[in-house]
């Protein structure tokens, strides 16, 4: 086969493979798609939001590592996506109804903080709280560690 011809055939196969890509479902995203912050915390504070399992089951395999871990002070301690999302139940039969707001999140290398406010189902504030976030190289959530209430006040100045 002449030079030019197989060269031409690579290319061909090049633009196809990469018009494949392109066009692929975005719900088809493999091990090497890369969340970004924003998306994994709207995808995290929709699981506690979301009562039906196989739905929660679904946001959190787009948004939770697979051997990621979760804690709180309630104690929560969940490792895995199983793990979270029986937490996540554990937590809605204790509060019927109640629903996450969470912040945008702010970010720096595998890093990020979002705020958050839990109201009951006629709109009262529950609590407020902060979860620091450490993410993978590909942006799954990797460790969340959750804190209730305001934080703390700074000591008087001396």
């Amino acid at each position: 086969m002449p030079k030019e011809t197989a060269a031409w055939l690579c290319m061909a196969l090049l633009a196809a493979l990469s018009a494949a890509a392109i066009a692929a479902p975005a719900g088809a995203a493999g091990p090497t798609a890369h969340l970004t912050p924003a998306a994994a915390v709207e995808g995290h504070c929709a699981a506690w939001n979301t009562p039906d399992r196989q739905a929660r089951d679904r946001l959190l395999r787009r948004v939770f590592a697979r051997d990621g871990v979760y804690n709180d002070p309630t104690p929560t301690y969940a490792r895995g996506r199983a793990g979270l999302s029986n937490a996540i139940a554990q937590f809605q039969r204790e509060y019927p109804g109640a629903r996450f707001r969470c912040s945008a999140p702010q970010t720096h290398h595998h890093a990020m903080r979002v705020s958050w406010v839990l109201r009951r189902p006629d709109g009262s504030v529950v609590t407020v709280g902060t979860d620091f976030y450490e993410l993978a190289p590909d942006g799954l959530i990797r460790r969340i560690t959750g804190f209730f209430g305001p934080p703390p006040a700074l000591d008087p100045p001396r």
